[in-house]
């Protein structure tokens, strides 16, 4: 963990300081997002070798155990803060919409090693084909706005393809499939993205991190908190576990995943809608500097396990 967190650290520290401005923290983000890690899913998923018996059960338990989470947090959002619609879902997102791409991959990659590459990739292709358009959708039946369902789905359908993370996963397996061989340029191109991959990201959250205000909202943060922390990776290893008798590194991997904090797009979907932005922003900090624990008690816990 000291290596990971340490990152993050060195990232917060130099904005804090203004060695690195908020907007160069934007850029970081930006080629980590749209770059550096599309590079490293692209060519781990080309190289992925997918055994004949391989169970998926894995994916029911983190997506099953994903979405009452995210019923749990709309619960929360109605029940406990009267929030209206378009701000339950961003509290449904902010309890079930893990920080898989900027910490789950870094933290995955280097406590479980390469082998934990399938199943790690697989859970991402389908968290933002999943969340997003869900939570979007809510916000908008929420607006009331004037725009038919099926052009809501089309419009929201082009920017899950749109996006970086999904289109290097989605090449990368269209290159498996293919058995098509890279061009020895291009792969090594994609092998010095992809080797920036994890201390940029990392470094790119603590930096982000640093702009997010701690004060105001904090029960709501704190609620939020336990179910993205406490909630939702035990529910994972109840369904794979004891539900679904799975045993091996992916359900270590989808418990792992699901004990990730909230991810910063719960913040940029709130910052974009108008929905809650105080919240998701005290939500991805505090979970964050949360998880410095949870984590790491999971991972004990998996390694006795």
């Amino acid at each position: 963990m000291a290596p990971i967190f340490g990152l993050m650290a060195l990232g917060y520290a130099a904005s804090r300081v203004r060695l690195i401005e908020e907007a160069g923290a934007k850029g970081l983000v930006a080629f980590v997002f749209n770059f550096s890690i599309p590079a490293l899913l692209l060519t781990s998923m080309a190289r992925l070798e997918i055994a004949p018996d391989q169970n998926w059960g894995f994916l029911i338990a983190f997506y099953a155990s994903s979405f009452v989470v995210y019923g749990l947090g709309l619960a929360s959002g109605w029940l406990l803060f009267a929030r209206p619609l378009r701000e339950q879902a961003i509290f449904g997102m902010g309890a079930a919409f893990s920080n898989l791409v900027l910490m789950g991959i870094p933290i995955v990659l280097t406590a479980l090693g390469p082998e934990a590459s399938l199943p790690m990739l697989v859970i991402i292709g389908f968290h933002s084909a999943t969340f997003m358009p869900i939570t979007v959708l809510l916000i908008q039946a929420g607006d009331g706005g004037d725009q038919s369902l099926g052009r809501r789905v089309a419009g929201l359908a082009a920017d899950v393809l749109r996006n970086p993370i999904i289109l290097g996963i989605l090449v990368g397996a269209l290159v498996n499939v293919g058995r098509v061989d890279l061009w020895v340029g291009v792969e090594a191109m994609l092998e010095f993205l992809g080797a920036a991959a994890v201390p940029c990201a990392l470094f790119a959250m603590g930096a982000s991190l640093a702009n997010y205000p701690l004060a105001g909202d904090v029960p709501s943060a704190l609620t939020l908190t336990g179910l993205k922390l406490l909630v939702h990776p035990f529910l994972v290893w109840l369904i794979a576990v004891p539900v679904l008798g799975l045993s091996g590194i992916a359900v270590s991997v989808a418990v792992l995943l699901a004990a990730m904090p909230s991810a910063v797009n719960v913040y940029l979907f709130g910052a974009r809608y108008e929905a809650a932005p105080r919240v998701a922003a005290r939500t991805v900090l505090v979970s964050t500097l949360g998880s410095i624990l949870t984590i790491a008690v999971v991972l004990l816990l998996l390694g006795g396990a």
